[in-house]
């Protein structure tokens, strides 16, 4: 075998790994199409998740098993830095074999306790876990003269026991999840470091993020 030879297969594992897919961890951010309005002083949003859904998902949500479902929320500043303001949402997600519909029992700050609806099929469910309304990002004076983004994380089937016990505290104490939130705010700064690390190996994450935007394109009412 000649030296080109040689060459070209010691650059065969080289290549391979370039050419394969990278972790999700490594992916760039999908975009985050939002809306912000502000109301009686308090910021809340409007996203659409369905990046972060995709219809492949249909065979992990049907396999008879609880998956569960973890959606934050990170109001942060665009140039960088912490958040100000955390979102946090749980979700389980079980197929009923036989009445072949899906069971979810959904925990967010406006429901600490749950609240269980029952879907028909999975594009019903696909658009349910999708659309998040009024989502609470703390107070509007925070906004000032900065740019900010948001930015959503949506973890299927956590694997880290932190991320669900953050999760539920945030939800239990809303005024814990903004820099305003008074003597909880190493609730929100654990939450905030926990959402800038990289997920673990093999994790199912999705991030998306939205446009920057200022105080002056947010709607008041």
């Amino acid at each position: 075998m000649n030296r080109r030879a040689l060459l070209a297969v010691a650059l065969l594992p080289v290549l391979a790994a370039l050419a394969a897919p990278r972790p999700a961890s490594a992916a760039a951010p999908g975009v985050l199409e939002a809306r912000f309005e502000s109301r009686q002083g308090r910021l809340s949003g409007t996203v659409d998740l369905t990046p972060a859904f995709p219809p492949d998902l249909e065979r992990l949500l049907g396999n008879g098993l609880t998956n569960v479902i973890a959606v934050h929320l990170a109001l942060a500043p665009a140039r960088g830095g912490d958040p100000v303001a955390v979102w946090a949402r749980e979700i389980q997600v079980l197929y009923d074999v036989w009445e072949e519909t899906y069971g979810v029992v959904v925990r967010d700050p406006a429901a600490p306790r749950g609240r269980r609806v029952t879907m028909a099929s999975f594009a019903e469910l696909r658009r349910f876990l999708s659309d998040v309304k009024g989502a609470a990002l703390g107070p509007a004076a925070v906004l000032g003269t900065e740019t900010w983004v948001v930015t959503a994380r949506v973890e299927l089937n956590p694997v880290s026991k932190e991320l669900l016990d953050r999760t539920r505290e945030l939800i239990a104490n809303p005024s814990a999840a903004s820099r305003a939130g008074g003597p909880s705010r190493s609730v929100l700064g654990a939450m905030a470091s926990y959402l800038l690390r990289e997920p673990p190996p093999g994790a199912e994450v999705r991030v998306l993020r939205s446009r920057p935007f200022v105080a002056a394109e947010v709607t008041s009412r």
